[in-house]
């Protein structure tokens, strides 16, 4: 029982629908000509703030949308659209465990992981 649990979570936890995203950024002061300072709210609501130094940029992980800007210097906020591939996720699930999308956890989400079992994995 304990092994198909720890089969069953491991399928939750790499097959889901992806209901909502929380944009990462990057903060460039590259070309800047002083010290720059931002500030991002998280995907938790939580405040950051950080600086960079001329020429310097970073990228930072999971901000929400819209919550990144420059403090004071000269540099800037540029948001990515799309996931930078080199960074860990910043998608969001709403319900890990309601796999075909329906809005429930029910039997039918557990008969798609039971139809899967055994199968590779490789794309």
């Amino acid at each position: 029982m304990k092994k198909l649990l720890f089969i069953v979570m491991a399928y939750l936890s790499s097959s889901f629908a992806v209901l909502s995203q929380c944009n990462q950024h990057v903060f460039s002061s590259v070309g800047a000509e002083k010290w720059t300072n931002f500030q991002y709210q998280d995907c938790d609501g939580v405040n950051h703030y950080f600086g960079i130094p001329t020429g310097g940029y970073t990228i930072i992980k999971c901000a929400d949308i819209g919550t990144a800007f420059v403090l004071n210097g000269d540099g800037f906020v540029y948001p990515l659209l799309t996931e930078h591939p080199s960074y860990p996720s910043c998608i969001q699930i709403e319900c890990p465990t309601d796999i075909d999308g329906n809005g429930y956890t029910d039997l039918d989400d557990l008969l798609l992981i039971l139809q899967n079992y055994g199968t590779s994995c490789e794309n």
